[in-house]
């Protein structure tokens, strides 16, 4: 329904060029793009064999990324950092796939700053089928009330509150998967770090979100896009009388 308002497609070709172009600058699928190299703290006589250790945990890093859906995700994940802010969720995966990399709508995610700017709280609104949280999550704990929409009605969708938030005291974040109907806790983890990646192109003062080319091209892209319209009800005009 949202396409039949547009009538250029020069912002849509643009976006996904970006991405693309940034994808196989920064992350080319397939190939190791990055490398860990000793600090200035290792001195000089031990920093060949810092190395030799270090390359084996690269050679490890790239090995498990080919075995996820990094590439995959990380396509997405730049497509939304076009507009200002991109949100990945990074998850535990299994034998087959170590990690899994869930790339987020920002529509869905509402945020917090901490100390420094920096992203401490993360909030996600999700919906679920009943029958995938125990899936999703094994470590979560159904109450019978639950359980029993589910059993009734597995494939009805369940909607869950997915909250990240830091501890100061001790350090560390607390991961919490809630029942928005009962407010109960379906899950509890105490995590050393944030299982969230938020990234934000360009960031103003004040701000929490980002923002990127496709906002700074918008009143551009408004523009084209009326005079294209424009252009073709004339044109229909003129032939039709």
């Amino acid at each position: 329904k949202k396409m039949s308002r547009v009538f250029d497609s020069t912002a849509i070709n643009s976006t996904q060029r970006f991405a693309n172009r940034l994808q196989s600058g920064i992350f080319p699928p397939q190939r190791k793009w990055c490398r860990l190299e000793p600090g200035t703290d290792i001195p000089m006589e031990r920093r060949g064999e810092a190395q030799r250790a270090l390359d084996l945990y690269n050679d490890k890093l790239f090995a498990v990324l080919k075995q996820s859906n990094f590439d995959i995700a990380m396509g997405e994940f730049l497509l939304d950092l076009a507009v200002g802010t991109a949100v990945m969720l990074v998850q535990k995966g299994d034998a087959v796939s170590p990690i899994n990399f869930i790339p987020v709508p920002q529509y869905l995610v509402s945020f917090e700053e901490g100390a420094n700017g920096q992203v401490d709280n993360v909030y996600r609104n999700m919906r679920i089928k009943g029958e995938s949280i125990q899936m999703q999550w094994k470590d979560a704990k159904i109450p019978e009330d639950l359980q029993k929409r589910i059993s009734d009605k597995p494939t009805e969708d369940v909607d869950l509150i997915e909250a990240t938030v830091y501890n100061m005291d001790r350090g560390d974040f607390g991961y919490y998967v809630i029942d928005e109907k009962s407010k109960s806790q379906l899950v509890y983890r105490k995590m050393k770090s944030s299982p969230w990646v938020v990234s934000r192109y360009m960031k103003v003062a004040g701000e929490i979100y980002g923002r990127g080319p496709v906002l700074t091209a918008l009143p551009d892209i408004k523009t084209l896009n009326k005079t294209k319209e424009l252009l073709l009800k004339n044109a229909s005009l003129a032939i039709t009388g």
